[in-house]
């Protein structure tokens, strides 16, 4: 399993590639993830909160990253043996991927993100 981070223009770009993913369509149209990845949908993550006086009321705006946030748990990051030539699916989100220095603003739960990008230039959040 691997923690990975990822930064698109929108959600609906995270959409088109979480559909992407391995699912199936039932005979009522309704589409079921059948990968086992746990993607989660962070949104316009906050840069810098917001500020507030003494009496509650906000006197600076927060500041919202520009780039829709998400991380994803990928429990399928390993090529099987007798297919060494499958594409996984998170080499399909590689070009979205981006790379910290910490956890960020969000953990899987006993699984820490670990950077894997000792031959690429990092792309900071």
């Amino acid at each position: 399993m691997k923690v990975k981070k990822y930064e698109y223009k929108s959600k609906k770009e995270v959409e088109k590639a979480i559909k992407k993913l391995s699912h199936f369509t039932d005979e009522n149209g309704v589409e079921h993830p059948t990968h086992k990845n746990s993607v989660v949908l962070l949104g316009h993550i906050v840069k810098k909160k917001a500020e507030f006086n003494d009496e509650g009321e906000q006197t600076k705006a927060p500041v919202y990253a520009e780039k829709y946030s998400v991380d994803v748990l990928w429990h399928e990051s390993v090529k099987p043996e007798n297919d060494p030539e499958k594409k996984l699916d998170l080499e399909n989100w590689k070009d979205d991927e981006i790379f910290l220095d910490d956890q960020g603003v969000h953990e899987f739960m006993g699984i820490k993100y670990q950077r894997d990008d000792k031959n690429e230039k990092p792309k900071k959040k």
